[in-house]
């Protein structure tokens, strides 16, 4: 941590006083904090029995980011309190999550929720307690109960929010943000979680709107700052009046968090947009050079050498994130991307059936809390009779295991199975695994049917594009139903429906939202969806557009190679006629 970069911890209140939740977010005024740390710790040290000047200093702490030692402090408070706070109970057991000391954390919740007197606050611990152990589904239950009890108290719609966002379901966190939103209009945390949740449904203009209030409530705030940054460079503004202003909000989130991996991939983007790849290297490859144990700084620089068609090396630093930090979701969802385009392929052995439950436990323990995760056992026959390194197998297999309650994990793993070991039957019923977590969300059916497509099981696609499609709300237009029409355009080709073919691709060209939002997949999309219909003059131009906004690999070898085919096919069309 930078000494230009704090973190403060940001609490919610409950009817009685009672402190429910604490959150990190970025803040910048680090001179004035040191100087009250200075007085606060000589204080505590000339007056060591007293607990209020303490728990001062465990704030400040907190606030800081100096997580570990405001630790220390909160369990001195609670030693010299009689009785201890719930407060600051609370307070400490969510550090001890964010430290991924779960066993610890859930202890100290267990202690506070038998002082508590409040039944929607014991349904709030109980719902922390759960996602301790892991039981997401019983803490969403336990966060549901505690805001039916006291739904005008904002900690639980946040931490009921929260756990959503863990779990993928985006519709779900949204909602609990809104209610959030409804109580405390100028809440910066719900604020950018609920702009996170609208662009993951794909309402961008709504989106935008959230996050134009952010910026007026809190314009130097560190997520907000970081999401415009995201935002003017997906919208390609890199250049001219327009590029300045985006380098200098890159510029405010480099200065506010410079030891962050966030500014730099930022940064990174900002110049690949601009045609200058190679600088983006070097920025990505200078802070892993510098933060050689940043799990997020390697996958940063995995994820840009990807979208730049440098596969074997992304392959490379992505497992460096997974071998540093091997309980990341995104982090085996990207090598699930990652490793099949890799050359040598990762593996030609499918990912077995699932393990007995001493089995996942068995394997869980030695590759999802921390074991030695480049040299993981396949989990077929012996299991640790011998240890190999890390394959593509092994890999979905332990995403499966250790996040079983993600719809996304499902479909990922269904579209391993079918694209890179033509796994057809198992890879389908993974994949519909995730539309039976999240049977109300429209991406679980996308995902789902693309799955199906590319098995193509083109009848059963068709089927679950549209269950997904007529999921979507109709008040706004949604990015996800692009691809969606041209997908259920090009099965319905398949199948002979030319009607009902031509009816979804040229709703798919019809969107103005995504070629707002990002011109790049906005032409890509368009060019798919023209070449299914036949018009391959105006493809072309879409697929050219495409690539002149820097579109990303994968995405950009598709396009390149079809723009070579297809101009191919023109030129020997036109020497036929002559």
């Amino acid at each position: 941590m930078s000494r230009n970069t704090t973190l403060r911890v940001v609490s919610l209140t409950q009817s009685s006083g009672v402190e429910l939740n604490a959150y990190l977010v970025a803040d910048s005024k680090p001179t004035r904090q040191e100087q009250k740390l200075k007085t606060l710790s000589e204080y505590v040290q000339q007056f060591p029995s007293g607990w209020k000047k303490r728990l001062e200093l465990a704030n400040l702490l907190s606030e800081m980011g100096q997580i570990e030692q405001a630790v220390e402090e909160y369990r001195q408070v609670i030693d010299r309190q009689q009785p201890p706070s719930i407060g600051v109970q609370l307070q400490l057991g969510k550090l001890l999550q964010l430290m991924g000391q779960e066993v610890e954390a859930a202890a100290v919740y267990e202690t506070a929720s038998a002082n508590a007197r409040n039944e929607a606050t014991r349904q709030h611990i109980s719902g922390a307690i759960a996602l301790c152990r892991g039981d997401t589904q019983a803490g969403i239950l336990a966060f549901e109960s505690a805001a039916s009890l006291e739904p005008h108290n904002a900690a639980h719609w946040l931490a009921l929010a929260q756990v959503q966002v863990g779990r993928g379901d985006a519709v779900a966190a949204l909602r609990a943000f809104d209610a959030v939103l409804s109580l405390h209009p100028e809440d910066i945390v719900a604020s950018i979680g609920s702009y996170d949740a609208l662009v993951a449904v794909g309402n961008v203009r709504q989106a935008q709107q959230r996050l134009s209030k952010a910026l007026e409530v809190a314009p130097g705030d560190f997520g907000v700052l970081k999401r415009l940054a995201d935002t003017r460079c997906r919208m390609r503004l890199v250049s001219g009046e327009e590029g300045k202003q985006t380098k200098k909000t890159i510029a405010s989130v480099l200065q506010l968090a410079p030891d962050a991996a966030d500014g730099h991939e930022l940064l990174a983007y900002y110049h690949l947009f601009r045609g200058e790849s190679a600088n983006g290297v070097a920025v990505l490859e200078g802070f892993t050079e510098e933060h050689p144990n940043h799990p997020r700084g390697w996958y940063s620089y995995g994820r840009y050498l990807f979208h730049t068609g440098e596969y074997q090396r992304a392959a490379a630093a992505m497992l460096e994130a997974y071998r540093l930090y091997p309980l990341d979701c995104e982090i085996y969802r990207a090598l699930c991307e990652i490793l099949p385009v890799t050359s040598p392929p990762a593996s030609l052995d499918p990912p077995q059936p699932p393990l007995r439950r001493g089995e996942i436990e068995q394997a869980k323990s030695s590759n999802c809390k921390g074991g030695t995760p480049l040299k993981v056992p396949l989990f077929k026959g012996d299991l640790g009779r011998s240890n190999r390194e890390v394959t593509l197998t092994s890999i979905v297999e332990e995403m499966l295991d250790c996040f079983p309650d993600r719809w996304s994990v499902w479909t990922t793993a269904g579209r391993v199975l079918v694209e890179s070991f033509q796994e057809i039957d198992r890879g389908c019923s993974l994949s519909a695994k995730g539309t039976q977590l999240e049977p109300q969300l429209p991406d679980a059916w996308f995902a789902h049917g693309r799955v199906l497509a590319l098995a193509l099981k083109h009848r059963a696609a068709v089927e679950a594009l549209a269950q997904g499609w007529e999921l979507l709300p109709e008040d706004a237009g949604y990015l996800q139903s692009v691809s969606a029409a041209v997908w259920l355009g090009e099965s319905y080709g398949v199948l002979g429906d030319e009607v009902a073919s031509r009816k979804w691709l040229e709703k798919a060209c019809q969107s103005q939202e995504l070629m707002e939002f990002d011109p790049a997949m906005a032409g890509y999309w368009r060019g798919r969806a023209l070449l299914g219909l036949g018009d391959v003059r105006e493809a072309v131009e879409a697929y050219r557009s495409a690539l002149s906004r820097r579109l990303l690999y994968p995405f950009r070898g598709e396009v390149e190679e079809a723009v070579k085919r297809l101009k191919g096919k023109r030129r020997k069309g036109s020497r036929s006629k002559a």
